[in-house]
């Protein structure tokens, strides 16, 4: 049972990672140093603004779609 949660929950956290370099949430880049050791150097951005800018899209979109609802209802 403990497996099966784990596993779920992993597999949402790659959907929501992948959704996230889609939407351009997040930015990955490497660099080489100029070291005789030539390590690479990783380095993984987040994009506040879009990703804010994206949930508010989806609150007005959630408002808009909860109002039709309501008016179908009534």
């Amino acid at each position: 049972m403990k497996s099966a949660f784990w596993k779920v929950l992993l597999a949402l956290t790659l959907c929501v990672v992948g959704f996230g370099f889609y939407r351009g949430w997040f930015n990955a880049s490497s660099y080489r140093r100029e070291t005789p050791t030539q390590q690479v150097g990783v380095s993984l951005t987040l994009d506040q603004d879009k990703l804010k800018e994206d949930a508010q899209r989806v609150r007005e979109k959630a408002t808009e779609l909860r109002g039709k609802a309501t008016d179908e209802a009534k």
